[in-house]
């Protein structure tokens, strides 16, 4: 700030020229104090010892189990007691001596289970997934400082035939904790801290759900499984029997068996402990609520249909939510348990409770508002559980982050290249009228019909050539409701300008990614940025009957084809929390190289200006004098380099692995790190190139974006801060994950009634029991919950 402030005043004394001179030995001296404060902070900040990374995730993984126990009410008003007894022998290897009930599952595991890897086999709804949390729970309180960490990981959202199991491990691990992304310590290899703790087997595996792999690919997630958790590895899976036992005998190949692996089978609930539970929880014996389950107690134990859905702790579960008061609820409002025994069987009983518990969760409180109706609700669920079911998107998942997914792929890049475009039209044409007052020039009128280009660029840097085009189209119809005009020759040369401009986005695009480091081979050339070059010239040709623009419209569209980057708009795998800076090498090369290739057309159509337009006098781009327009082409590939430097540099940030992984939290870092990466963009852009502009006019240009050698200097940042905030703006929506997430609630909400509220439904639905959260996710209570919603929706 001191050097810009003194650039400013360096106009008004004697000799500008001494000032610039006297600053520049303070740049080296600003440069070092700036490296060695930076490695000061990432120094301590950065923790990448294998133990103490490992306690990082304990801490975390521990509060993350911990709130879901609380929300799932796993422990309200106290836990269901599980059983269990040892495997069939054909399933386990060992399974003799590990019966237990409850807490001793910790035990077992330490104790009983001689190679750590133990199976966990249950019929649906039987408690497996109850009981893995209370296994994970238990290894971290008994945890030695710098061990493994159990982590369970729910088999739902793999897919074996795409990803092995141990890539698949270490994404899920950098989602739900994002700060394991980073890159771990050169002696540990090119892999993340993620990758490293899994390397080291400081991760212990609880892998969750088998049975919820489609069954054609039960065979192959077997083998997946064995290969990458060979023997010695420690590991806990667990399945229903028909499901594990199906991929142990696949109809195809060779069976695989996972080595070392001891057996348990949990058993169903007993009759006595289902009935003190249910009044347990209605308000214990003799109050008016555990009365009315006097009917359903009484067939317990008996091979009643009500009797055998019961002895499920999932069904238990959601037969207290919906016939069990709340508090501040009186059991005459709620419908009466004794409806359970009109069912004819065990399947539906099940039915019955799946369907009543969404209604149940949605049913008025007094103490607790709900915002939407149990049928609004319903019909989001239905729509959620059908884009979750396998074959829909692939993920029995949903994370807000990732719902643009469910939107048509060339939606947010249209929208965001009409953002774009009109900020670009209005923020130029306001800084031009500006301009004008600052820096009159007889010679320089600021035309509105001419403005918006740079929303085209930076537009084509955001999200490719779609991107572009739709922002250069919004330009078009701005100008033209500017002007009132749409004749031929008008409507030819803004369309022209678009298509250069957005091969120009896509060609820098290219260098500031790094995504093409070496030259393409013609046969890999991509041909829709050749097209969109050849009608560019052709355009041109047709609005000034003359080659005004072709040079540029051919160059840019062959450098687009062997450099450009086509479709940058993010996937981001996790929300983040803030940007940094990035330095690199690379990164000043990449964007000085796109700065002189883009600035190189516009020289070469100033020096062959006499050819192409049909005279000196006529100009379009470039002027047509030598020293002019190389200080014009100078004045672009300035642009155009800080915008590679920029997309470039300002990297985002994750999450810290001790925060909260709440949706709410990671929505507010979000929408943060858009606003932080705009501004700190802006700021950077507008001080190098009004500094740029500044001494270009002071070494002698005869004329700088528009305006004469004469004139305030201020006026240069003002310019200088167009192409700035345009350029931060892509950047923002590149990187931030909230700018899809709006896109799609937006689209949800409009095409399928969805609540618009997004987040605050999944958060509100995941209180209410009927979602669950596993890191930084939502996914259904269970698969059978889900499963009967998609069906209904059908």
């Amino acid at each position: 700030m001191g050097i810009v402030g003194a650039l400013l005043v360096a106009p008004h004394v004697e000799d500008p020229a001494t000032v610039v001179a006297a600053l520049l030995p303070t740049l080296a001296g600003a440069y070092l104090a700036w490296c060695a404060y930076r490695a000061d902070r990432l120094e301590a900040a950065a923790v990448t010892d294998p133990g103490a990374v490992a306690d990082r995730l304990a801490v975390a993984v521990r509060r993350q189990w911990e709130a879901e126990t609380q929300a799932r009410r796993l422990a309200d008003p106290y836990p269901l007691p599980v059983a269990w007894r040892g495997a069939d022998p054909d399933l386990a290897e060992v399974t003799d001596g590990l019966a237990g009930r409850d807490d001793e599952i910790g035990a077992v595991f330490g104790g009983r289970v001689p190679d750590r890897r133990l199976l966990v086999l249950g019929d649906p709804g039987s408690g497996k997934t109850l009981l893995l949390v209370r296994l994970v729970l238990t290894l971290i309180e008994g945890r030695a400082q710098g061990g493994p960490v159990p982590v369970l990981f729910p088999l739902a959202s793999w897919d074996p035939a795409v990803m092995d199991l141990r890539g698949w491990m270490e994404r899920r691990l950098v989602q739900d904790h994002a700060e394991l992304g980073v890159a771990a310590p050169g002696e540990y290899g090119e892999t993340t801290l993620a990758g490293m703790l899994l390397d080291r087997r400081l991760v212990l595996p609880v892998l969750d759900g088998f049975d919820e792999l489609p069954a054609a690919t039960n065979g192959l997630a077997l083998h997946r499984i064995a290969e990458a958790l060979p023997y010695g590895y420690g590991l806990v899976l667990s399945s229903r029997p028909t499901e594990y036992r199906a991929a142990l005998q696949p109809r195809t190949g060779v069976p695989a068996r996972l080595t070392g692996m001891a057996g348990i089978r949990l058993e169903p609930l007993g009759a006595g402990d289902v009935a003190a539970y249910l009044l347990r929880d209605a308000g214990g014996s003799g109050t008016p609520a555990a009365a009315r389950w006097e009917a359903v107690v009484a067939e317990l134990g008996t091979a009643a249909p009500v009797a055998g859905a019961l002895g499920s702790p999932l069904m238990v579960s959601l037969a207290r939510s919906v016939y069990n008061p709340r508090p501040g609820e009186t059991a005459g409002e709620l419908p009466d348990p004794g409806e359970l025994l009109r069912c004819a069987t065990r399947r539906a009983v099940e039915r019955h409770l799946l369907v009543r518990f969404v209604d149940a969760a949605y049913r008025p409180h007094p103490r607790r508002p709900c915002r939407w109706s149990a049928g609004e609700a319903r019909d989001a669920l239905r729509l959620l559980a059908r884009r979750m079911e396998r074959g829909a998107d692939g993920a029995a998942e949903v994370a807000w982050w990732q719902l643009h997914r469910i939107v048509p792929g060339v939606l947010p890049r249209v929208l965001a290249g009409v953002l774009l475009g009109a900020l670009a039209w209005l923020v130029e044409g306001v800084a031009m009228e500006l301009g004008s007052q600052f820096a009159p020039n007889p010679l320089f009128i600021p035309y509105w019909e001419e403005r918006g280009g740079l929303g085209v660029v930076a537009a084509g840097m955001c999200g490719g050539l779609v991107c572009a085009l739709g922002a250069s189209v919004t330009i078009l119809l701005l100008c033209s409701a500017a002007t009132n005009d749409l004749s031929l020759a008008f409507v030819a040369n803004r369309l022209a300008d678009g298509g250069v401009l957005a091969l120009g986005g896509v060609m820098l695009a290219g260098f500031a990614h790094g995504a093409r480091s070496n030259l393409r081979r013609p046969a890999a050339w991509n041909r829709q940025t050749l097209l969109t070059g050849a009608m560019a010239a052709a355009l041109y040709v047709l609005a000034f009957h003359n080659a005004c623009g072709t040079a540029n419209a051919l160059v840019y569209g062959v450098a687009a084809s062997v450099f450009g980057a086509d479709g940058m708009i993010a996937d981001p795998v996790s929300p983040v929390a803030r940007v940094r800076w990035h330095w690199s090498k690379r990164g000043i090369f990449m964007g000085l190289l796109g700065g002189m290739m883009l600035g190189g057309g516009v020289l070469l159509e100033g020096l062959l200006a006499d050819v192409l337009s049909g005279g000196s006098s006529r100009e379009y781009i470039a002027p047509s004098e030598p020293l002019e327009a190389m200080w014009a082409a100078e004045q672009v590939a300035a642009v155009y380099a800080v915008a590679c430097l920029l997309v470039n540099g300002l990297r985002a940030v994750p999450i810290d692995l001790g925060t909260s992984a709440d949706g709410q939290v990671l929505l507010a870092n979000d929408r943060r790190t858009l606003g932080t990466c705009v501004l700190t963009a802006a700021l950077l852009g507008t001080a190098v190139i009004g500094t740029q502009g500044w001494c270009a006019k002071l070494f002698g240009s005869t004329r700088v974006w528009g305006g004469g050698t004469t004139g305030a200097y201020l006026w240069l940042y003002i310019v200088g801060l167009v192409p700035a905030v345009l350029i931060a703006v892509a950047i923002g929506i590149r990187q931030s994950a909230w700018c899809h997430y709006a896109v799609a609630r937006c689209w949800l909400a409009l095409r399928w009634k969805f609540p618009y509220d997004l987040w605050g439904f999944l958060a509100d639905a995941h209180d209410r029991g009927i979602l669950r959260r596993t890191g930084a996710v939502y996914q259904f209570r269970h698969i059978e919950l889900q499963h009967r919603l998609a069906e209904a929706d059908r």
